[in-house]
């Protein structure tokens, strides 16, 4: 497998939005149904994080929710507008929220602390219970050694409410544009290592800069598939592709998930889309036809 930089320079600065991944531009009136409101999901994550650390709730939500119409399935965002529902004490907004970022991401242990808060809050204790039980079962695996420790600790005292459920998390308050970059470019050295371990913890230093930039969650999905985390590769690459349709190494990833898993018929479509987005050949289309080759015979 080919491990290559899908982003070199300030990937912020390069990427295009949603409306350039579909091919937008050019002359001519756009028909209604496709020329509603664009957002741009990293430039709106960006600016609900600065609102959440504002405190400034109410104008947080209405950015990150902007953020999770273009980036459905991608789990960061999902907790951080349960954040800013918390802060607002909106606490059912916040449960659905949060069972959204848990659902895309299953170890995204700060959401689940904050979610056994929200039902607690709303007097549902079992359901806060359940929460609490979780993080202690991936505490007792952890056992103290595992990257995320500190993070279920976290997540754990923030259940008892022993800590601000309305603060950002530590790792996003924590995040700049400079230690973005320099953990993008560590991740992708840790990936042509095949240190996939490693990879993952610096890319969640990326996202956490720079919010769903399909570029990292790609290398994301990248990262998880090679653990044998399928669902979870499976939820970045979507997400991926909910913001940069058109991207090519997420189509080109996805389509080597799906001769993994045994889905042919799948991986035939991603090869499809990449003929179609590259009439003249390109470098992900070369590698899924072999890929699929390999696969098929």
């Amino acid at each position: 497998m080919k491990h290559r930089t899908l982003l070199i320079a300030a990937f912020v600065l390069s990427f295009a939005g949603p409306a350039l991944a579909n091919g937008g531009g050019g002359g001519g009136a756009s028909l209604p149904s496709s020329s509603g409101p664009s957002y741009d999901p990293v430039e709106e994550y960006q600016s609900g994080v600065e609102y959440l650390r504002q405190q400034d709730y109410r104008k947080a939500e209405r950015a990150f929710k902007r953020v999770v119409s273009v980036a459905r399935k991608d789990a960061n965002s999902h907790l951080l507008l349960g954040v800013a529902h918390m802060g607002q004490e909106e606490w059912r907004p916040a449960s659905r929220a949060l069972k959204k970022a848990l659902r895309y991401d299953p170890n995204l242990h700060d959401a689940r602390g904050r979610l056994a808060v929200a039902y607690t809050q709303m007097g549902k204790a079992d359901d806060a219970q359940e929460q609490v039980d979780a993080l202690n079962a991936a505490k007792a695996s952890c056992a103290g050694t595992c990257a995320e420790a500190e993070a279920i600790d976290k997540a754990l005292a923030m259940a008892g409410q022993s800590v601000d459920t309305s603060a950002l998390p530590p790792a996003i308050e924590q995040a700049s544009a400079a230690s973005g970059d320099a953990a993008y470019l560590g991740a992708v050295r840790l990936i042509n290592l095949e240190n996939y371990a490693g990879a993952k913890i610096e890319l969640l230093e990326a996202r956490d800069a720079f919010g769903p930039h399909p570029d990292v969650l790609t290398y994301l999905g990248f990262a998880n598939r090679k653990q044998g985390n399928y669902d979870i590769a499976l939820a970045y690459y979507s997400a991926a592709l909910d913001v940069a349709p058109g991207h090519l190494g997420a189509h080109e990833y996805l389509g080597e998930y799906f001769v993994e898993t045994g889905n042919m018929t799948a991986a035939y479509r991603q090869l499809d889309t990449l003929n179609a987005l590259c009439p003249f050949g390109c470098a992900e289309l070369t590698e899924l036809e072999k890929w699929i080759e390999q696969g098929a015979s």
